[in-house]
């Protein structure tokens, strides 16, 4: 519920709260819940925080992509395809956030994307070429700046893409993911969420590894500014009506930005060693990328302006191999989504997503699958984990803040310059704050166990194993890249993406061995699990929560709910039996916000 500076009358959280739900104590001691929306300045900040903590995976697709697309020495098309990357993440996040699931959760593109991406770019007819032997390039990478060469790679991905996310629309709308969550219980969310921070750690270990003092510095900071800072409230001044003027307000700063005044601080300390020569200036000591000015060619060769369109690279091409390569990322990608959600009701201060919402938002992810390869970023799209963690960090779960970090993303993309400059962030400062974040990833899906019974053995069993053998065999598949020859190279890149990805394989052996090995609802966690579906059950929970209708659809689509036609639809929440047996006295004490819940399609 929005609210006005008038309004505010506690400045360390900027909500009035209603006396009744004063009593109970915040999920995860949130500022904001879900359903609850700070001052649109505040929104604008806290979503630019949400950009900053995603960069550390988005900023870096199209350096990773630049090798196999052959544009490694282009920084100008380096910078475009990272503009796209952003535009289309606060589009898609946008679209998410309005229509899909409905959670605070952003779009970003989707690392499980990048392997068949390799795979299919690795076939002969994609190889780049090179320069030849007497120029001294000893590499083997491509030196050559004609935009055929590399467009035509790209129109290959984007042309795969679309294709696939037809496929994740149809899983997500036809309600298939509903079916399976009915299976799904907290034995399975915990190893698969848990797998999502404990898998990544290589990637922030890498970063990190870079510079370890300016990473520990960034975690330092994190960690001062979210725990230890988190009740120091700095005196600002403010202006309100019912104050009869001016006064000096004490805002919780550091409880709601820690992320970017780490990062604030840190990048300006690498700038003062950097102008003191304390970096080594060449390019291949692992330090020099703690310099600020590593990366600064980026910002001089970006324009000032630039709109992404879709079909700027051409039009998309489709091959049956390049499909087939890309739904394995498609399938990880529903997987790792579906955890997603779980985590962030949770950070956000909301009861678990219903199967319709869950649908909804997988049918949403592959539009935003579709529009990420009609515009051509080289990548799809999935939800983000780091920025779930961002959640529990700064206690901030207003879907709100989403919807404003979106526009921000949004015009991030559009202003080429503004969103290559943050390309030059050091890469051991983006380390350390991955390292807080896939921590606190990691913390939450082992919170998910408190509704199962670990005096169990049985439980003890799925759950330990899931996780050692979700680490296990991918980490064998690494190493042995030609492991699994089925005869057929398509069906061998599906199954080496899908079994080399920690999280598909957790949740996959989880989920079997959850519902095949007898236990009860109650040492399972299944009852306890499911009775927090429902939002009858709020008033008895300890801690306050939003209500379920926060994945009703918005504005006028609400009111399809209450069409008998709903109950066919999987990804519309159906109100009309509900309302049929109330009388109207029970439709008005009921807690539904329709405005006419007997109206007809």
């Amino acid at each position: 519920m929005p609210v006005t500076a008038d309004e505010i009358e506690i400045p360390e959280t900027g909500v009035k709260e209603e006396s009744e739900k004063t009593l109970r104590k915040k999920a995860f001691g949130l500022s904001y819940l879900i359903d609850e929306s700070p001052p649109w300045y505040i929104c604008l900040l806290l979503g630019f925080q949400h950009y900053l903590t995603m960069f550390g995976g988005t900023l870096s697709v199209p350096f990773v992509l630049s090798v196999p697309m052959c544009f490694a020495n282009n920084t100008l098309v380096i910078s475009e395809v990272l503009s796209t990357i952003l535009f289309v993440s606060g589009l898609v996040t946008l679209i998410q956030t309005t229509f899909g699931v409905r959670l605070p959760i952003v779009q970003g593109g989707d690392f499980s994307y990048i392997a068949p991406t390799f795979a299919i770019l690795s076939l002969p007819q994609w190889q780049c070429p090179s320069m030849p032997e007497d120029t001294g390039n000893s590499t083997g990478k491509s030196l050559i700046d004609d935009d055929d060469i590399w467009k035509t790679r790209m129109r290959e991905i984007q042309g795969a893409i679309m294709v696939g996310s037809l496929f994740q629309i149809l899983i997500g709308f036809a309600g298939l993911i509903g079916v399976f969550i009915r299976f799904v219980g907290p034995l399975t969310i915990a190893p698969t969420i848990t797998l999502v921070g404990v898998a990544l750690f290589r990637v922030a270990a890498e970063r990190s590894g870079n510079h370890w003092g300016i990473s520990m510095t960034t975690v330092v900071l994190v960690v001062v500014f979210s725990q230890y800072m988190v009740n120091i409230k700095i005196p600002i001044p403010a202006y309100s009506k019912k104050r009869g003027g001016g006064y000096i307000c004490h805002y919780p700063l550091f409880k709601l930005f820690p992320v970017i005044l780490a990062i604030a601080v840190s990048w300006i300390i690498c700038a003062i060693i950097t102008v003191a020569g304390g970096f080594p200036s060449d390019p291949s000591n692992p330090q020099y990328l703690a310099r600020t000015d590593a990366r600064i060619n980026v910002v001089k060769e970006a324009k000032w302006f630039r709109l992404p369109y879709p079909g700027q690279w051409g039009l998309p091409t489709v091959s049956v191999a390049g499909v087939f390569g890309i739904l394995a990322g498609v399938l990880t990608s529903i997987i790792e989504s579906v955890g997603d959600y779980f985590a962030c009701a949770r950070m956000a201060g909301a009861l678990p997503p219903p199967k319709h919402a869950i649908n909804r938002g997988i049918g949403m992810e592959g539009i935003g699958g579709l529009l990420s390869g009609a515009f051509g970023s080289g990548i799809g799209t999935t939800s983000y984990s780091q920025n779930i963690a961002a959640i529990g960090i700064t206690k901030v779960g207003s879907l709100r803040v989403i919807q404003w970090g979106a526009l921000v993303l949004m015009i991030v993309g559009v202003i080429g310059k503004f969103g290559a400059l943050f390309v030059s962030i050091p890469d051991p400062i983006v380390g350390g704050v991955l390292m807080v974040m896939f921590g606190m990833i990691a913390s939450v899906g082992i919170s998910s166990l408190q509704f199962a019974d670990m005096n169990s053995a049985r439980n003890l069993f799925i759950v330990g194993f899931s996780i050692v053998f979700g680490l296990a065999l991918p980490f064998y598949l690494d190493n042995n890249p030609g492991a699994i020859k089925t005869g057929v190279a398509e069906i061998d890149q599906i199954l080496t993406v899908l079994l080399s990805t920690s999280m598909a394989v957790g949740c996959i052996v989880a989920l079997l061995l959850d519902n095949t090995i007898p236990g009860t609802d109650e040492e399972r966690g299944i009852k306890t699990w499911r009775q927090q579906l429902s939002s009858d059950d709020i008033n008895a929970n300890e801690f306050h929560t939003a209500p379920v209708e926060i994945y009703d659809l918005p504005f006028g689509l609400k009111r399809l709910s209450n069409c008998k036609a709903a109950k066919y639809f999987p990804f519309l929440p159906y109100r009309g039996d509900e309302y049929e047996v109330r009388t109207p006295n029970e439709e008005m004490t009921a807690g539904h916000q329709f405005n006419n819940p007997h109206a007809q399609c």
